[in-house]
């Protein structure tokens, strides 16, 4: 008795494509959307009738798994969705490899299989695939044994067949519509409009060069995002050992002169940490936003990775050209989701800067506590290596003095927020007293300070 071999059994990135990703049962009935998840029409069904309700007022999903949108009007079902050719394809070739697996008798005398007929679609003992051979020698014969490899799924393929001639085998491709389509079809609808169609034979090479190209391009953005986010998580590390080394030297300063202040040190201590945990917060929570963004676009394009990669390895031509149109907007669409701003958002800096001990009263030796710096672009940017201030250590400091906790300072204006003209400016930036003007260029800071009152005449 033939049995199939382990190369048989589907690889674990075959079984996540054919898994339904709501119910993580074998598709039944699949329905592919525009990020390449894919779904059984029941559960996809449910789930857009839940979301929809009894007014059926929404016509925008969020995919299940990736929270991408899909559309379908009111006045549509789930069943009008697409179903992927290469998804069906592998579905059944994956029943016939189960098959196989559990032992298949031929199926014209119920002897031993240890062959396969894509063609016929039957299993057939040694007798039987030695007959079938000489009568029918175009069709596609596997063994059982070779069930699993790639090369033999191609060979097993369905022809595509015209959804409106179905017994015309889609066997052209109109580069103007960039669809598949029949002999009929052809004639009807392409030719008389002057559109450019070709045989579908003639395709393989360019289809699947172009298949190439798009694998790797999803592969540089999925390099590139990777290391993107792992910037931004060895950032977040840096900026907790950084904001704990803060915290430790503002405790080590703080017993220096806790002799002489004890009370009022331990108040101005408490506000030093609070501000390290203030600008650390508003700090990680901008990292962290951005790793969040970072991480849904990461996943978004391993998503996308996987189908023109099966594709390229197991794809028909047929599948290969009616997923390309699709490939090549969801790397369009990658390519306008992918986060502006690849670098992290900030540096993870968090520094304690101690001021000298002198022979000062009270309150002077709690301000000798010193202050907390941070990059917080929300307050200020301000960075040493600032091409103005560069190796200005005594402006460094009358600048971070001016913006320190002694001043009550308030955003006025933001040019990406308020808009970018002179009046935008001094809409927002007149009669408000002395205002301090920071503008960033790429890395640098370019910095101003003005004790007097903004005055559009001026």
């Amino acid at each position: 008795m033939a049995s199939a071999s382990s190369e048989s059994v589907p690889a674990d990135e075959i079984n996540e494509l054919l898994t339904c990703c709501m119910c993580l049962e074998t598709l039944q009935e699949p329905r592919s959307l525009t990020c390449f998840h894919n779904f059984c029409k029941v559960c996809l069904g449910k789930y857009v009738e839940r979301l929809r309700g009894a007014e059926k007022k929404i016509e925008t999903f969020p995919c299940p798994t990736c929270r991408s949108e899909f559309t379908l009007k009111s006045n549509q079902d789930v069943a009008e969705l697409p179903s992927s050719y290469f998804i069906k394809n592998m579905l059944e070739i994956m029943a016939i490899q189960q098959k196989a697996k559990t032992s298949t008798a031929c199926s014209h005398c119920q002897d031993p299989a240890i062959n396969h007929c894509a063609s016929c679609e039957k299993f057939m003992c040694k007798k039987c695939s030695e007959s079938h051979n000489v009568w029918l020698k175009n069709h596609n014969v596997i063994s059982v044994q070779e069930l699993g490899n790639p090369e033999s799924q191609v060979k097993m393929r369905s022809k595509l067949y015209c959804m409106k001639h179905e017994d015309k085998i889609l066997e052209f491709y109109c580069e103007t519509c960039k669809e598949l389509c029949c002999i009929h079809c052809l004639v009807l609808n392409h030719q008389k409009q002057n559109h450019s169609c070709v045989a579908v034979s003639e395709l393989t090479q360019k289809q699947r060069e172009t298949l190439q190209s798009s694998c790797a391009t999803l592969d540089e953005k999925l390099a590139e995002g990777k290391k993107a986010l792992n910037n931004v998580c060895e950032v977040m590390k840096s900026l907790k050992r950084n904001a704990k080394t803060a915290k430790d030297r503002i405790k080590e300063q703080k017993e220096n002169i806790l002799k002489i202040v004890a009370e009022k040190l331990d108040e101005r201590a408490k506000k030093m940490n609070d501000d390290v945990d203030q600008v650390y917060g508003e700090l990680h929570s901008e990292l962290s936003k951005q790793h969040d963004e970072m991480k849904d676009y990461l996943d978004k394009v391993q998503v996308s990775v996987s189908l023109p990669k099966n594709l390229l390895k197991r794809g028909s031509i047929e599948e290969i050209i009616s997923s390309q149109k699709l490939i090549d907007e969801k790397i369009e669409k990658l390519s306008n989701q992918q986060p502006e701003n690849l670098a992290a958002v900030n540096d993870g800096s968090i520094h304690y800067v101690p001021d000298d001990i002198g022979n000062i009263n009270v309150d002077e030796i709690v301000d000798k506590l010193g202050h907390v710096e941070g990059d917080v672009s929300a307050m200020y940017n301000l960075k040493k290596s600032s091409s103005i201030l560069k190796g200005e250590i005594a402006f460094i400091k009358q600048l971070q003095k001016w913006l320190g906790e002694k001043c009550k300072w308030n955003l006025c204006y933001r040019a990406s927020r308020d808009g970018w003209s002179a009046p935008d400016f001094h809409k927002h930036c007149d009669n408000k007293g002395p205002t301090v003007v920071l503008v960033k260029a790429n890395d640098c800071i370019f910095g101003g300070y003005t004790d007097q009152d903004w005055d559009s005449g001026m």
